[in-house]
């Protein structure tokens, strides 16, 4: 081909080239215009493949077409493979030659002998190799080669302007959907659509199903049997990869829950992933907003607990919170016992302060309280959980509940001791300091008689409730004047037995020596010489009913004055089923 035909061929080819953008268009036409302009049998096309380490046949039009896109030579491989190593032609007149040769079964034919390659490049990129054959013997001359070296140069800059439009136009259709997705998510997020709704819609957009899960691995929506569970093992970071795959959602460094979710539809991975990122940001704001007005519904809620149970009321005055409490949204009955949940020991008196820990036993109080009686109002209130529960409920509905409450708040807290005390009467919002007194003496009682993890009802106290109106003066003058002599006696180490304990023993025991010996694991004879010297150094007369019941009194006296012990270890029992 002369001079001046080679020039108006690249320029027909630059012509047509430029009104052509699909690829496998722009390969057939190259080889057709260069099969005819070089007078050649055979022209193929094979381009890199996206991991830069094989050339897929990508069109022919002198070889089989059942090697079009399926045949593959790894780079440096056959002629082909060595152009595309080299970057550079190569020229062989016959083939059956030249050992560089890769004869490939079904598509090469042996009529076709001589053949020239030059890679396609642009710029320092290798995008491909253009191949001739001819069926006779041929030596490819310098001008033929720099011709195919100009058409595959040609050829990379059309390559290259369609891979970029066709980068420009996903990245469009990218930020368009991205848009779509970031648009809807918003929308959700000023509407305050719900936890429910977010979900639905990262669902939609992911083409997976999702659930929302707390810090504890617990549901928290969408409501509703699907194929997640209703709780997962709590992780410690992001899991992916696996059938199930495990987001956080967190504002700043703060998991506030855990997005679980199962693929399903034939989305592609960036759509994905970006409907997974718009979902866990608005998941993030929603949770932060129910958290913060929760946080206020509780502070609202605690200071009108504190000025209900703060000290006594008049009528007026308890009639005023209660059209407050009205207003927001809750309802204070006539007539409602006091329960009230108190730490035994620190470190259940620290889960009780613990931001991640309290909120959860409050939960799980609260959800109990809507199960068993609805209406009840569950607080937060120095260092204790109050609930005040309608008086249509019966005492041992009550005391079940307040059983409930604290097996909960132990469980949550990993085991510690909580005990509950129940107001001795139903009351008023003008009764309710005087009731949570009733509780929390219940309590105080308790511990002191060395029962913790447990329930204590302050109707079951007997002498307690009557000493508890005395002054802490006088009850402590009326234990000296009973038991005085003999506890200095004990302390000073005088005493050849322990008489204050042979006393509690006796008065426990109905006053029955044989019965108390037993208890103490003493002879009864060892008992009754204790008994003659409680008589000699306190002039007490154990056989006189008065002298009994003084004795009696100031032993659960003493009880009620001494410091509320710590446990180790909490014990609880199962609730009432």
């Amino acid at each position: 081909m002369d001079t001046e035909r080679r020039i108006a061929f690249l320029q027909r080819l630059a012509l047509t080239t430029a009104q052509t953008l699909d690829p496998q268009s722009l390969v057939r036409l190259v080889i057709a215009e260069t099969t005819a302009a070089m007078g050649v049998d055979v022209c193929s096309v094979y381009l890199l493949e996206a991991d830069g380490r094989a050339l897929l046949l990508t069109a022919t039009n002198g070889l089989s077409q059942t090697g079009v896109g399926r045949v593959r030579l790894r780079v440096g491989e056959g002629i082909t493979g060595v152009a595309a190593e080299s970057r550079a032609p190569v020229v062989v007149a016959d083939v059956r030659a030249d050992a560089r040769f890769r004869w490939l079964p079904g598509v090469d034919q042996a009529r076709f002998v001589s053949m020239c390659s030059v890679p396609i490049v642009s710029g320092d990129r290798l995008v491909g190799v253009l191949n001739v054959q001819t069926d006779s013997e041929r030596e490819f001359a310098g001008p033929e080669v720099e011709l195919l070296a100009a058409i595959a140069a040609q050829v990379a800059g059309v390559l290259e302007r369609a891979a970029l439009q066709a980068r420009l136009e996903d990245q469009v259709a990218d930020l368009r959907r991205s848009a779509d997705v970031h648009r809807r998510f918003t929308d959700l997020s000023l509407r305050g659509a719900g936890l429910d709704a977010i979900c639905n819609e990262i669902a939609r957009h992911a083409s997976s199903t999702v659930a929302l899960f707390d810090d504890e691995g617990e549901r928290l929506a969408p409501a509703g049997p699907d194929a997640l569970p209703a709780t997962i093992p709590t992780p410690s970071a992001s899991a992916e990869g696996d059938a199930l795959r495990i987001l956080p959602v967190q504002a700043g460094s703060e998991i506030l829950a855990w997005l679980a979710a199962i693929d399903e539809g034939d989305v592609p991975e960036p759509v994905r992933r970006r409907a997974f990122e718009h979902g866990v940001t608005v998941l993030a704001l929603e949770l932060s907003r129910e958290r913060a007005t929760a946080e206020a519904e509780r502070r609202l809620r605690g200071d009108l607990m504190e000025e209900l149970l703060v000290d006594d009321l008049t009528e007026a005055e308890a009639a005023r919170l209660v059209d407050r409490a009205s207003r927001m949204g809750y309802r204070l009955r006539q007539s409602m016992w006091v329960a009230a949940v108190e730490a035994d020991d620190p470190a259940a008196a620290q889960a009780l302060s613990d931001r991640s820990v309290a909120p959860r036993i409050i939960r799980a109080v609260t959800a109990l309280a809507d199960q068993q009686h609805p209406g009840a109002i569950v607080v937060s209130r120095g260092g204790s959980i109050v609930m005040l529960v309608p008086g249509s409920a019966h005492f041992d509905q009550v005391e079940r509940f307040a059983l409930g409450a604290i097996t909960a708040a132990g469980g949550l807290s990993g085991g510690n001791s909580f005990s509950c005390g129940i107001s001795g009467t139903q009351g008023g919002p003008a009764d309710l300091h005087r009731l949570l007194g009733q509780a929390r003496m219940a309590v105080r009682v308790g511990r002191r008689r060395q029962h913790q993890g447990e329930v204590h009802a302050h109707r079951r106290l007997a002498a307690e409730r009557l000493l508890a109106s005395v002054s802490s003066d006088e009850l402590s003058a009326f234990i000296d004047e009973w038991l005085g002599p003999l506890e200095r006696l004990e302390t000073q180490g005088k005493a050849a037995a322990p008489l204050v304990a042979t006393i509690d023993a006796l008065a426990a025991c109905g006053w029955s020596p044989k019965a108390a010996a037993h208890r103490l694991n003493v002879h009864v004879n060892t008992l009754l010489y204790r008994v003659r010297r409680v008589r000699e150094i306190a002039g007490h007369d154990l056989d006189d009913t008065d002298v009994r019941l003084a004795l009696a009194l100031a032993l659960r006296a003493r009880e009620m004055a001494a410091p509320a012990p710590q446990v180790a270890a909490a014990r609880f029992r199962e609730p009432h089923q």
